[in-house]
């Protein structure tokens, strides 16, 4: 693609983007007055807890203007009015149930540009006559028939207590259960297709990007609803304006018996094949604090439940054996008037990791296919912490994030493998251990000023600092060729350190122009260093004594020298200074937000490098442009979402250098000096749309990405000795497009009965240089591959009963014009139940789900298979639901296992990999909640 395509892109969904706007305005508009924001916050003048008031915008003749209702979010209460932009004298009538009416005047001096208005906080007072101002009431509950899902304007709200969840479940099995949402394995969340950026608890960040702390250690019958929406980021909200696009978050309201109180929750258990899990969990909340702690420890490495719709598919097993402990504490403060608001996240992990990993490859290649066979086995212990820390200074408008995060590894590994075409070609082997520390400090201190007359000046700093010493790794290798070719035998160490800092300054000036429009020039300087070194020493050169020796080095400093590997060690020292400038126009309204960033990058790269070959100081410098645009209109029934973004990547300077590593004798890898930078083009669209009236919500999106200078690899095949070479180049023709649509809703006017139908199929175009024979080649492989997916449901709820058809269909299909190749055509589908319930009388409940895996068209036979499988759980409350009894039994026929499979232009993969065995596992879990002194 050239610059013109480029631009048509971004000249394209700009028109798209001004369209509705552009149909609004059809003829000539009449003139209208312009108009402002104006707004506040209502608190209780004494505890400065948020207050639903009442908030009447009077004019100086006492004559309404408008009303409001203020919107209780997190720990604000905020209103908000449009008024014309000329100097008016208003008052505010604040009234609210159990509080004095307050009456506060407000002159309005519009000033320059300036678009919002903000009233001083309001206070209000108790009424002296209000009877219930020293009287702590429960809260009442109503029973009746719940309704699961709920629409408040923007906001989607889930009943918590709707869905029927057995004794001692966690927010993950509720999540689970909720329709239209999709919980992936490693936490990430989807509503309708649309990616979940964080969570939130009572509107509060908890530990923010750990979306598995929340979900695995915060029960169940806390939870009052869970509402998603477009939340404005931090700086938005000191600014009182949107200047930055919107969240999309999940955030888990409590119970109001919960809001204010102690909670603790604890589970241990154990069962058969040595299994064993144990978590306990503490909340304090008020309203300027929050307190919790954690601790989790476990080797089921597993963390779904039970009738769970059948995600228990092979292809989402989670890999190996993994026993985990993990300890953390949240703690977030804020001042009475919130002008000083903290949250401190801190969490300790200790893991050990028990994999074993058996591939099956196919090479393509013109002269015929290769075939490869291998088998790993490694076993890792890993030590990890991570601080951070956000603090806001509200009326300064400053904000700061902090992290610190620290590892400690350490890691044995195995291995087998074997290349054959028509005949075997080699056999290898190797053993290995390591370990390594890393230490990294980064954080982001935001400065913005509203200045008078509407506009805003901003100055960002960054830094970033890292080091990764020691790195070191021991490893005995062998090699036999089938050929007349001695056996190769090496003992490997390697030394290696990395060392990095950067930090950037930022000065930003927005303007504020007519309409909500807003225009922000600014300039970025950056710095960033980098160090890195790789030495390598082959230890069997100092002798036979010294060929099987692992884990050991030499006594003496000159003794390890001499087997110092000159030929694959390297050195670099890179220094990178960048200008950017940026120029980006937006505006935020309540039903729309547009973002346009145009920003060039200016860089120039030192490197001293140095191989022990080649020593060398080399520059570089480049100038990279990444547009990008958001654009989203959401009222009512309808969400419309469009967005761009264009990518430049870089290669390392130092794999432009000459370079030429051997350390494995099958796969030799070259350096290529022209390797260029590549750009992707991303443009993605999803428009969804809610139709009450037939109870039912839908969404239709597309995606497509487009590379220009791809990085492919070269690949040459040595026929006599089975090793590869390998060489990075640039290639052009790779795209991919993908269409997902998906529909959920009620049959029935009581919705009881709710289904569940999510489609997509994705077009992958890959193309990469061909695998040659001996020589060379710049022949291309080019192959085709289609994936589709359907995933159907069907759940039906009557009181305490809960039960629900699911299936799910795979394909994937690839196809090349190249000679010899040979369609692929492999299909994955399951059908299967899933059933909770409460048997009467004896007052246990049930959980089970039962899901039959198959899988066809794989090329080798121990993929084609049909995997029965059955998991379920009882439980079982006792002393008013404080103490929970479970009995947990996982992969009852024994027939799970873990498989993957992939295709791309040079080959295919396919991969098994171990899966925790089968087990039944009891335990007990004990809840406590108290209402905190007020």
């Amino acid at each position: 693609m050239n610059t013109k395509i480029y631009l048509t892109i971004i000249l394209t969904m700009l028109l798209a983007a001004a369209m509705p706007a552009m149909a609004n305005g059809a003829g000539r508009p009449a003139k209208k007055e312009r108009t402002v924001f104006l707004g506040g916050e209502v608190y209780d003048s004494f505890t400065r807890t948020r207050v639903k008031a009442v908030v009447t915008l009077l004019n100086a003749d006492s004559a309404t203007v408008d009303t409001d209702t203020c919107d209780l979010w997190r720990t604000f209460a905020s209103f908000g009015f449009t008024v014309p932009r000329r100097p008016a004298r208003y008052v505010l009538k604040v009234e609210a149930e159990g509080y004095e009416t307050a009456f506060v005047p407000y002159d309005m001096q519009p000033r320059g540009r300036k678009a919002e208005y903000l009233v001083p906080t309001i206070h209000i007072k108790r009424a002296q006559n209000d009877i219930y101002r020293n009287v702590g009431l429960d809260e009442v509950v109503v029973s009746g028939t719940r309704v699961q899902i709920a629409y408040r304007g923007d906001t989607i709200v889930y009943d918590a207590s709707a869905f029927n969840l057995p004794d001692g479940s966690m927010l993950d099995a509720l999540i689970r259960q909720m329709p239209g949402v999709e919980l992936k394995d490693n936490g990430t969340i989807y509503v309708n297709g649309k990616k979940v950026d964080y969570l939130l608890l009572n509107g509060k960040e908890f530990f923010r990007g750990k979306n598995k702390v929340m979900l695995e250690n915060l029960p169940y019958f806390t939870v009052k609803e869970i509402k998603m929406y477009d939340k404005s980021t931090e700086r938005s909200e000191m600014l009182g304006r949107d200047i930055e696009p919107k969240d999309f978050v999940m955030d888990v309201n409590l119970k109001r018996e919960y809001a204010r109180s102690y909670i603790a929750n604890a589970e241990a258990g154990a069962g058969t094949d040595n299994r064993w899990a144990a978590r306990a969990f503490g909340l304090y909340f008020d309203d300027r604090r929050r307190v919790a702690v954690f601790g989790n420890a476990n080797n089921v490495n597993e963390d779904r439940r039970p009738g769970s719709r059948g995600d228990w598919s092979p292809a989402k097993m989670e890999r190996g054996l993994l026993a985990t402990k993990q300890a953390g504490l949240s703690l977030q403060t804020e001042t009475e008037e919130k002008r000083v608001m903290n949250d401190l996240d801190a969490t300790v992990t200790w893991s050990d990791a028990d994999n074993e990993r058996h591939n099956a490859t196919e090479t393509f290649a013109a002269a015929g296919n290769i075939f490869g066979g291998s088998s790993s086995f490694s076993r890792a212990k890993d030590f990890n912490t991570s601080v951070s820390d956000f603090l806001r200074l509200r009326k300064l408008h400053i904000q700061s994030r902090n992290a610190l995060h620290y590892t400690n590894s350490r890691n044995t590994a195995w291995g087998r493998d074997s290349t054959m075409r028509d005949t075997l070609l080699n056999r290898s082997w190797s053993d290995g251990l390591g370990r390594s520390r890393s230490l990294s400090l980064n954080g982001i201190t935001m400065w913005s000023q509203p200045l008078p007359w509407g506009d805003i000046l901003s100055i960002d700093a960054q830094y970033m600092w890292q080091k990764r010493t020691p790195d070191e790794l021991f490893g005995l290798s062998g090699t036999q060729y089938a050929a007349s070719l001695p056996a190769d035998r090496r003992n490997y160490y390697t030394d290696a350190a990395d060392e990095s800092y950067s930090y950037s300054i930022q000065l930003g000036y927005m303007f504020a122009l007519p309409k909500g429009w807003y225009v922000e020039p600014n300039f970025t300087y950056g710095q960033y260093w980098h160090s890195a070194s790789t030495s390598r020493y082959r230890l069997d050169r100092l002798g036979d004594g010294w060929t099987d020796a692992t884990g050991l080095l030499p006594s003496t400093r000159d003794s390890l020298l001499m087997a110092f590997d000159w030929d694959n060690s390297d050195w670099g020292n890179s220094l990178t200074r960048s200008y950017s400038g940026e120029i980006s126009i937006q505006k935020s309204t309540d039903n729309m937000e547009f973002f346009l960033s145009l920003p060039v990058k200016r860089s120039r790269e030192r490197l001293h490098y140095n191989d022990y070959s080649v020593d060398t100081v080399a520059t570089r410098s480049y100038t990279e442009f990444s547009p990008w645009l958001e654009y989203r209109y959401n009222k009512g029934r309808q969400r419309h979402e469009l967005s761009y973004q264009m990518q430049v990547a870089q290669p390392e300077f130092t794999a432009l250098m000459p370079g030429d590593d051997t350390t494995n004798p099958l796969a030799h890898i070259v350096s290529n000096p022209d390797l260029k930078a590549r750009t992707d083009h991303r443009l993605s669209w999803q428009t969804t749309l809610r139709c009450d009236s037939a109870r039912l919500t839908w969404y239709v999106g597309a995606d497509a990405t487009f590379t220009h200078g791809a990085w492919g690899v070269r690949t040459t095949y040595d026929t006599q000795t089975g090793a590869y070479t390998y060489t990075d180049d640039n290639v052009d023709g790779n795209w991919q497009t993908a269409v997902k649509l998906g529909v959920n809703g009620a049959l029935d006017s009581k919705r009881r009965l709710r289904y569940a139908v999510g489609a997509a199929t994705r077009y992958v175009h890959s193309v990469d240089f061909a695998v040659a024979y001996d020589t060379p080649s710049d022949d291309l492989s080019r192959v085709n591959t289609v994936r589709t997916g359907l995933d159907m449901s069907l759940t039906y709820t009557l009181g305490k009963l809960t039960a629900g058809l699911a299936g799910k269909y795979a394909s994937h299909h690839s196809r090349s014009d190249r000679a010899g190749f040979k369609p692929i055509d492999a299909f994955d589908y399951q059908y299967g139940a899933s059933l909770t319930y409460t048997i009467p009388v004896v007052d246990i409940d049930l959980s089970t789900d039962f899901n039959v895996f198959c899988r066809r068209g794989y090329g080798s036979a121990e993929m084609n298979t049909d995997d029965p499988v059955w998991n379920a759980q009882l439980s079982k409350s006792f002393f008013k639901g404080s103490l929970v009894a479970k009995l947990t039994a996982f992969d009852l026929l024994h027939q799970l296992s873990n498989k993957d499979y992939s295709v791309n232009a040079q080959g295919r993969t396919e991969t098994r990999y171990n899966s925790i065995p089968r087990y039944l596992m009891l335990s007990l879990a004990y809840k406590f909640a108290r209402k905190a002194k007020h």
